[in-house]
């Protein structure tokens, strides 16, 4: 009797998931709510990345153009302003959030105008195996790797072109690539009205969220303890503090991880609202890459407009405070480590006179 109970209780629980999904309706959010919320949080958040990349773009340029003002690097190309890492993944993610809100607004009016006479716009959402949704996925995942690629690019260039601490983001990265071919195919095999819930979709899925995590997760950290030692190195010779700079990176990856994990819980849960992380993923990510190229950015051009008497009160005031009385000329060469991609280190002279007692 208690085992025709137990059976009768899950040949109940079975239909009435049955009965929610013919409705569209799982773990409480109907699926049209769900693809209307993310048709207008897509697209919100795609003006805030247009905005974004325009100003990123620009700073990058602004930063070339003062750079090339300094003596030549011979390794520098000056015919070659654009062609670096940084501008050059900012067009791309330009271009993939750009398609990626085409695609969703095709496939909008594709599930209310097109689909069977705009008659079943649940089942259109529902079915994994839409040429739409395989692209868009597609793009998705070029733009979640060209973000991977571009945080372990600075820890290179923070490393100080360290190829070995570079080693285990890059394999994580190589991970990300293999599993985002695996869940296409997939995607692409999936019966017509499959849902993307699908045991073997959501295997690779899960791998991609992991594999992205660890790079990020990993190459924020170790660019974050490199710029700690060096602003500590930096105070002891009275230099300026670069934890700004780390607290840029710290906040823009949170915002990212925070996005994965939302992502990876609604998916694990099997609800409607993964739809809505899946489909604004792609401009979170360019957010997040985008946020640190302006924000560091216009830090950097306000440090670069100091005026000149700012910097003689300045001065007179270190002179003051250490009683220094006879001046004494002093050649510092600096090098400067950009991460524009243009070539190894810039080294210039300038000559500075420090008043010594």
């Amino acid at each position: 009797m208690l085992t025709s109970r137990r059976e009768y209780a899950t040949q109940t629980g079975a239909r009435g998931r049955l009965c929610l999904q013919d409705c569209g309706i799982m773990s409480g959010v109907p699926v049209l709510s769900a693809n209307l919320a993310t048709a207008v949080m897509e697209s919100l958040f795609y003006g805030i990345f247009l905005v974004l990349s325009f100003f990123s773009m620009y700073i990058l340029q602004y930063r070339r153009s003062q750079v090339s003002s300094l003596p030549p690097n011979p390794r520098a190309t000056r015919n070659m302003v654009y062609l670096t890492p940084m501008s050059i993944a900012a067009v791309c993610l330009l271009i993939t959030n750009t398609a990626h809100w085409i695609i969703m607004v095709y496939r909008l009016f594709q599930a209310f105008l097109y689909y069977e006479k705009g008659t079943q716009p649940v089942e259109f959402y529902k079915d994994a195996s839409q040429p739409s949704e395989v692209t868009q996925t597609a793009v998705l995942m070029i733009s979640l790797i060209i973000g991977d690629a571009m945080i372990i690019y600075r820890l290179w260039i923070v490393s100080g072109y360290n190829w070995y601490i570079a080693i285990f983001p890059s394999s994580t990265l190589v991970g990300l690539a293999v599993c985002t071919v695996g869940s296409i195919y997939e995607l692409t095999r999936s019966r017509a009205g499959g849902d993307i819930f699908f045991a073997p979709t959501g295997h690779w899925i899960t791998a991609n969220c992991v594999f992205t995590l660890c790079t990020n997760v990993y190459s924020t950290a170790m660019i974050a303890c490199k710029i700690w030692h060096a602003n500590k190195e930096a105070k002891r010779f009275g230099g300026s503090s670069l934890m700004g700079v780390t607290g840029i990176l710290v906040e823009s990856a949170a915002l990212y991880t925070a996005w994965t994990i939302l992502f990876f819980v609604t998916y694990s849960i099997q609800s409607n609202l993964q739809s809505t992380c899946s489909e604004t993923y792609c401009a979170v990510a360019g957010i997040a890459f985008m946020l640190i190229n302006v924000r560091v950015g216009m830090g950097w051009a306000q440090r670069a407009h100091v005026s000149p008497v700012d910097m003689d009160a300045s001065r007179e005031a270190a002179q003051e405070s250490f009683g220094m009385t006879r001046r004494v000329a002093i050649n510092v060469t600096r090098v400067v480590h950009t991460d524009d991609g243009t070539g190894g280190p810039i080294k210039f002279k300038s000559s500075s006179s420090l008043d010594l007692p």
